[in-house]
């Protein structure tokens, strides 16, 4: 089965962005979500509530999940993780320190591997492979799925769905996969910020082999306590997907990027 809805809404997305304002886009954005609801990722929920949720991705990781639990602690905050199985079978005190810490697990992945790439029954193993190692380590079936740099395809997303997980995508990010002070990180959420967002972040930094780009220097806790503090000066609370989806009707999105 051919991609053939995503890739006609994104050509159409693409065709009219240059030409529509802000407010525009967004109204064809809410056209084109309605309809392809059916084939729809998790983008976040209908509501006037000023919550959001935060997400991190690429954990387990020695240092950078550790900060990020204890800047939660502080705040009282629970969050959503998504998890690349090779690392929680490294790291199976990350992960129980996650559980224990109140926050839920999703799945990411074996690895970083872009799925979009590989052959329609490579990528459906690897989905139903992380699903399952990933539970072997939580002793728990997570819920949410969130691809590798967000690639998906019509086929992926139906193997995802096929192994009982949900896809679920993202609005705002701090786009930490950029060095910078912790604070400027942080800011970088505000665009697109609104109610029932979900909101990308990372505890961990994973590459693909022989990449080389350098790991950023900023404290991952310290661009989460930014983060939150600017988010409570806007009279937002924060938390986890789940909890997220009991605020309002969720917003699926025709999420389809090769």
């Amino acid at each position: 089965m051919h991609n053939t809805g995503g890739i006609v809404v994104s050509a159409l997305n693409r065709r009219l962005a240059g030409r529509l304002t802000p407010a525009g886009r967004a109204r064809v954005r809410q056209v084109t979500d309605r309809l392809t609801a059916p084939l729809g990722s998790i983008r976040g929920v209908r509501t006037r509530g000023k919550v959001v949720a935060l997400t991190y991705d690429d954990g387990p990781d020695p240092a950078g999940t550790p900060a990020v639990l204890a800047a939660l602690a502080e705040a009282g905050v629970r969050a959503t993780f998504y998890q690349l199985a090779e690392r929680a079978e490294r790291h199976p005190d990350l992960v129980r320190a996650v559980l224990e810490a109140g926050h839920e697990i999703a799945v990411h992945g074996i690895d970083h591997t872009r799925l979009t790439g590989l052959p329609r029954a490579d990528a459906a193993a690897r989905i139903r492979g992380a699903r399952d190692r990933l539970a072997a380590v939580t002793g728990q079936r997570a819920r949410w799925f969130r691809p590798a740099y967000g690639g998906q395809t019509l086929a992926t997303y139906l193997a995802t769905r096929r192994a009982g997980l949900h896809p679920v995508v993202w609005g705002p990010t701090v786009a930490d996969w950029v060095d910078g002070k912790a604070a400027e990180v942080a800011a970088r959420a505000l665009t697109g910020l609104g109610p029932g967002e979900i909101v990308l972040l990372h505890d961990g930094f994973e590459v693909p082999p022989g990449d080389t780009t350098p790991e950023p220097t900023f404290d991952r806790g310290e661009v989460t306590r930014e983060l939150l503090a600017l988010l409570s000066e806007r009279g937002y609370t924060a938390t986890s997907v789940t909890d997220l989806l009991t605020h309002g009707r969720p917003h699926r999105t025709a999420w389809f990027r090769p």
